[in-house]
């Protein structure tokens, strides 16, 4: 797919929340078509009183009607913090995993209390109890609804509802309106006081004169919570005689009540405004937070707005005359001489549609806060509700929005606020491309039925850009970005990520602005347990050769099977560890500024597993270091190239790994995206004795049989010298008889250099030509200097010192 400008990558890096981890697009249709002439409810929410914990396939659920097998959910975290959580916060708040959210399907159904539904694959986020709840989503073709008619949230209850949503694979017809308006978080109480002066504090309870707070995302404190105080985006209560309630917050802040009577010395002890949610619409969503109640002790002040719901829906197209909105509720006006509520906040609109989605208007607008309009006796007004967050997308949006926040409310005859404040604007998002699942991802290592340790290298192809969810048995283990060649990878590293000895099964989904694509078609392997009793083998050196002669800073490479790290004696220093990847390669560069003397030299290896037992030491591999020689001369081209299949004297010992059975070789040079010269050594391990075939680019290019060790290796001859520029290698093992091959290693992508764009050492990164032309003139001398090594080390290849970084800048 193509995708939208640098606006898309930028959102992906904004949030850490992921939720709508779905894939069900615009639905089914399975519902059929809907047409809407009266006021219609057509969303069934449903508490989960234990929630529902990442992996899982079971929700328990309060129901009367049981969802239809098959039918979609909406799991969403609507409440979530602690009833310990202290009121009167200030600044922008991050609510964590509230407002989180995913699709997913119905696969059974047992009744009872509560009734238990099981679903067709496991949840991918954690839902806590209480605070979290299920909403059926129902999937229909077309949608028209009529100037008669209306679909209406059902109500926020205090533990399910608010929620408006469906699917629609055709066109969205609205005429009149699809709203949640007012079915979010509801308002503080109004009750009757006794008249009460100079008091003050956040939790001050209704005998000492303060008014209920407003409900929001803490669970368990309507109706018993009251004080000036809010509680993260519900609104405080007004607070002594005649205050006024707070606006409830969402992506803006709610308004400040108004100040109490003069006969309390008109201080400014209104209800808090709810505090601002920092989040990002597309991973998660929030109702509005409901606004304060005023104080009163005549019996005529004002309850606080409840908060805007949520409506989300998804089609092919939207158009209409109508409305989509989940405003605040306004609060009353008070009557008398007793303080008004605060308004509700705005809730959240999300309208994708694939094709073009227009309407007469969005909104998420925050509820005015109430009028105190007694002329007679000063009282205070509600503070305003916030705005909420809208979200727009399709190829094309002709629909005006508004985040507006509420008004404050007025009070007396002359219309002054009194202390009131109006609510903070929200936010709105509007992205104006299709809305559309990226491709399907596909998993390239590990290959399906090996086997491999138990915290595998995972690599795949997706769409450049994406964002990658790798789901091992169905729970996802790592998140990681695709590069501009559409490649991820990840390890699953200990302790967190390391799997258990068995069968496994992997899957990737890839995201792009909250819209998922299919998963990637699962890939089945075996962990092999690293333990001790699951028995090391002994490492293979395939770097370098025995007899070798290499620059003063080589590396050094090879196998080591079921090893997590590989330990290295060079010589007589100190023991160098690295890390084994998930088919046992490990790699080792000797430091630049550590490096080998001239003349001979040696290196075995042995491996360590997760309990750190050490398998035994591979047999030493001697090779020697030579400097380069500046009056060495031009190389002349090898005739006929190198194929060094034998490893030298001790290589047929058998003694490295010959107890491995291996049905798909291991390759180890070249590393995964590493520069080579036109002219690269192939090399990695097979089955000891077994014909390889090597593939550049799905040709082969040569043939070469493995060691005893199982170690082969093959440099291309100067006549097959590959062009400059990206290229991919495989090997496969010849079956004996027939000489088809057999199951082949994943493709090892890796850069060919042209002339210009040798390296040698860092000195040559980012270089000007002249430094190039002379990194290429050293690199002569090195290789000539070599050649004249290899004719004295009989049937031996000679390696050339080995670039450190990619080529210089141009």
């Amino acid at each position: 797919m193509r995708l939208p400008p640098l606006v898309l990558v930028l959102l992906l890096l904004s949030s850490a929340a992921q939720a709508e981890l779905d894939s069900f697009g615009v639905g089914t249709g399975r519902d059929g078509s809907l047409t809407v002439n009266t006021r219609r409810t057509i969303n069934t929410a449903m508490r989960m009183p234990l929630g529902a914990q990442r992996g899982t396939r079971t929700l328990s659920v309060e129901a009367v009607t049981a969802p239809a097998v098959g039918s979609l959910l909406l799991i969403h975290q609507t409440q979530g913090f602690a009833s310990s959580t202290p009121s009167g916060g200030t600044g922008p708040t991050s609510p964590g995993g509230v407002g989180s959210w995913e699709m997913a399907r119905v696969s059974s159904v047992t009744a009872g209390s509560p009734m238990v539904i099981q679903l067709s694959a496991p949840l991918v986020n954690t839902y806590d109890a209480p605070g979290s709840q299920a909403v059926t989503v129902p999937e229909y073709t077309t949608v028209n609804v009529s100037g008669s008619g209306s679909l209406v949230a059902p109500a926020w209850n205090g533990s399910s509802g608010g929620i408006l949503a469906f699917l629609a694979n055709g066109a969205v017809t609205n005429n009149s309106s699809i709203n949640a308006d007012g079915m979010g978080f509801r308002g503080g109480v109004f009750g009757e006081n006794t008249t009460r002066t100079n008091c003050t504090g956040d939790d001050l309870p209704t005998s000492q004169g303060g008014a209920f707070k407003g409900e929001g995302l803490v669970v368990e404190r309507y109706g018993s919570a009251s004080g000036r105080g809010n509680l993260v985006n519900a609104g405080g209560g007004g607070i002594c005689k005649d205050a006024g309630g707070g606006g409830g917050g969402h992506r803006g802040a709610g308004g400040l009540g108004g100040r109490t009577a003069p006969t309390d010395g008109m201080r400014d002890m209104g209800g808090q405004g709810g505090v601002v949610m920092d989040y990002t619409v597309v991973y998660s969503f929030l109702l509005g937070g409901g606004g304060g109640a005023g104080e009163g002790d005549t019996g005529d002040g004002s309850s606080g707005g409840a908060g805007g719901g949520a409506v989300l829906v998804r089609a092919l197209s939207v158009s209409g005359g109508g409305t989509f909105s989940a405003n605040g509720a306004a609060a009353a006006a008070s009557g008398g001489e007793d303080g008004a509520g605060g308004g509700g906040a705005g809730g959240s609109v999300i309208v994708r549609v694939t094709g073009a989605l227009g309407c007469s208007q969005a909104l998420v607008q925050g509820g005015a806060g109430g009028n105190a309009p007694s002329a007679s006796f000063q009282t205070g007004p509600g503070g305003g509700g916030a705005g909420g967050v809208l979200l727009l997308h399709g190829a094309s949006v002709l629909c005006s929005g508004s985040h507006a926040g509420g008004a404050a409310g007025t009070a007396g005859s002359s219309g002054g606020s009194y202390g009131a404040t109006a609510g903070g604007i929200g936010e709105m998002k509007q992205f104006i491309f299709p809305y559309q699942a990226p491709t399907t991802p596909v998993i390239t290592e590990p290959i399906v039925n090996t086997t491999v340790s138990t915290r595998p290298t995972i690599r795949g192809v997706a769409d450049p850009g994406m964002r990658v969810i790798i789901s091992v048995d169905g729970v996802r283990v790592a998140e990681v970005g695709a590069g501009v060649d559409g490649a991820f990878v990840t390890v699953l590293d200990p302790p967190a990520s390391e799997l258990a000895v068995g069968t496994h099964v992997v899957t990737a989904v890839s995201e792009s602005m909250g819209a998922y694509s299919r998963p990637a078609s699962q890939v089945s392997f075996n962990a092999r347990s690293q333990a001790a009793d699951a028995g090391l083998e002994i490492p293979i050196i395939v770097v370098p050769a025995e007899g070798e002669v290499t620059g003063p800073t080589p590396y050094i490479a090879g196998v080591a099977v079921n090893a997590r790290t590989v330990g290295l004696y060079i010589d007589n220093r100190e023991e160098a560890i690295v890390t084994a990847d998930s088919q046992g390669r490990f790699r080792y560069d000797i430091p630049a500024d550590s490096p080998l003397a001239v003349g001979p030299h040696k290196v075995n290896a042995h491996g360590h597993d997760v309990d750190d037992n050490s398998s035994g030491s591979s047999p030493d591999t001697r090779f020697e270091v030579v400097l380069p020689d500046p009056d060495a001369g031009s190389p002349t081209p090898d005739a006929g190239g190198s194929d060094a299949g034998s490893s030298g004297p001790d290589a047929g010992s058998g003694d490295a790994g010959s107890g491995v059975t291996r049905e798909v070789p291991v390759l180890v040079v070249p590393a995964e995206g590493e520069w080579v010269d036109p002219t690269p050594l192939f090399a990695g391990v097979a089955q000891p004795g077994a014909t390889v075939s090597l593939d550049v680019d799905g040709t082969r290019v040569a043939t070469v049989v493995a060691d005893a060790t199982g170690a082969f290796r093959h440099t291309l001859a100067a006549e097959s010298a590959l062009t400059s520029g990206a290229h991919a290698v495989s090997a496969s093992m010849l079956n004996s008889e027939s000489g088809t091959p057999g199951p082949k290693s994943p493709d090892t992508g890796f850069q060919v250099r042209g002339p210009t764009a040798l390296d040698v050492g860092c000195g040559g990164c980012g270089a000007s030509p002249t430094g190039a032309a002379a990194a290429w003139v050293l690199l002569i001398g090195v290789a000539a200097l070599l050649r004249q090594r290899r004719r004295q080390v009989s049937g031996v290849r000679v390696t050339p010192p080995r670039p450190k970084c990619g080529p210089p800048a141009r």
